[in-house]
C-alpha cells in the first residue's frame, strides 16, 4: 500500500491554529476542540441539498465557523452557479470534486465583490474526516504559506485510516484526541490547514462513494456517463427532514 506522506507545515495544524497555512499562528488547546461535525443537527441548521443525476447528498453547513465560505457558497448557490456543473472523481482518495470553470477542474470562479479569491478560514472544530465538504483553492505564488479559494468544493466519501497515517499523525504529534476521531471515523488528515471545512455530510454519503468509484473520462478524472450536479438548494434540517418523511 502506498504510504500517504503528511507534510509538516500542514500537520503545524495540529497544535496551533495556523489559518490555511499562514504564519499567524495561534495556540491551540487540545481540551478547547469540539467536532462540531459529529454534534446532533438542529431543526434551525442551514444545509444544502444537491441533487446529481446519480442521487442526492445533504449536508449541514458551519457559518458561524467559516462564515465567508459559507456566504460565498451561499450566494453561488443562489445564482444557480452549480447548476449541471461537471463532477470529477477520485478514487484513491475517495473524494468528488465540483465547480470547476475550466474542462480539467483545475481552476474555479473568484467569488469575492473585488474579484479576489477568499481567504482560508480555519478552525480546530472542523476536521477533513469522512464527509467533510471543503473547499478548493490555490497557493498564493510558490513562496507563500497563504492558500486562498474559490467555487470548487470537494466531498471526502468513507475513507479509512490507515495504520500507516495513524502513524504519521503520531509522528507529527497530532492531539490523541483527533487521532483517536480519526480512527473512528476515518478521513484525510493530509489537508489539514490548506482547505477550508465548510460542511459535513449527514445523508448521502453513499453517494459520495458511488461517485468517486465511477469511469472516468480524460486526464482530468471527469465522471464519464453525463453525471453531473443537477441543482443545489439551500433549506434547513428541519423543513428538509419534514419534507424526506412526506415523500417517504
Amino acid at each position: 500500500m502506498k504510504k500517504i506522506r503528511i507534510a509538516a507545515c500542514v500537520l503545524g495544524f495540529a497544535l496551533l491554529l495556523t489559518g490555511c497555512m499562514s504564519s499567524d499562528a495561534q495556540p491551540v488547546n487540545e481540551n478547547d476542540i469540539h467536532f462540531l461535525q459529529f454534534d446532533e443537527i438542529a431543526d434551525d441548521a442551514e444545509v444544502a441539498v444537491v441533487h446529481t443525476s446519480a442521487g442526492i447528498i445533504r449536508m449541514v453547513l458551519f457559518p458561524e465557523e467559516a462564515p465567508n465560505t459559507v456566504a460565498h457558497f451561499r450566494r453561488l448557490v443562489q445564482d444557480g452557479f452549480y447548476n449541471n456543473q461537471r463532477i470529477f472523481g477520485q478514487s484513491e482518495n475517495n473524494t468528488i470534486i465540483t465547480g470547476a470553470t475550466d474542462e480539467s477542474g483545475g481552476e474555479g470562479k473568484l467569488v469575492t465583490d473585488d474579484g479576489k479569491a477568499l481567504q482560508c478560514e480555519t478552525t480546530p472544530n472542523l476536521w477533513h474526516f469522512s464527509g467533510a465538504v471543503s473547499v478548493l483553492g490555490y497557493q498564493e505564488n510558490k513562496f507563500s504559506q497563504k492558500y486562498y479559494s474559490d467555487s470548487r468544493f470537494f466531498i471526502i466519501g468513507n475513507v479509512e485510516a490507515t495504520t500507516d497515517l495513524v502513524d504519521e499523525m503520531e509522528e507529527y504529534k497530532y492531539p490523541v484526541k483527533v487521532i483517536n476521531a480519526y480512527k473512528e471515523h476515518g478521513g484525510l488528515p493530509q489537508f489539514t490547514g490548506a482547505y477550508t471545512v465548510f460542511a459535513q455530510v449527514y445523508d448521502g454519503l453513499d453517494v459520495v462513494d458511488t461517485l468517486s468509484h465511477m469511469p472516468t473520462t480524460g486526464d482530468y478524472k471527469e465522471l464519464s456517463d453525463g453525471v453531473v450536479i443537477e441543482s443545489i438548494e439551500l433549506s434547513t434540517y428541519g423543513e428538509e427532514a419534514a419534507k424526506t418523511n412526506e415523500e417517504a
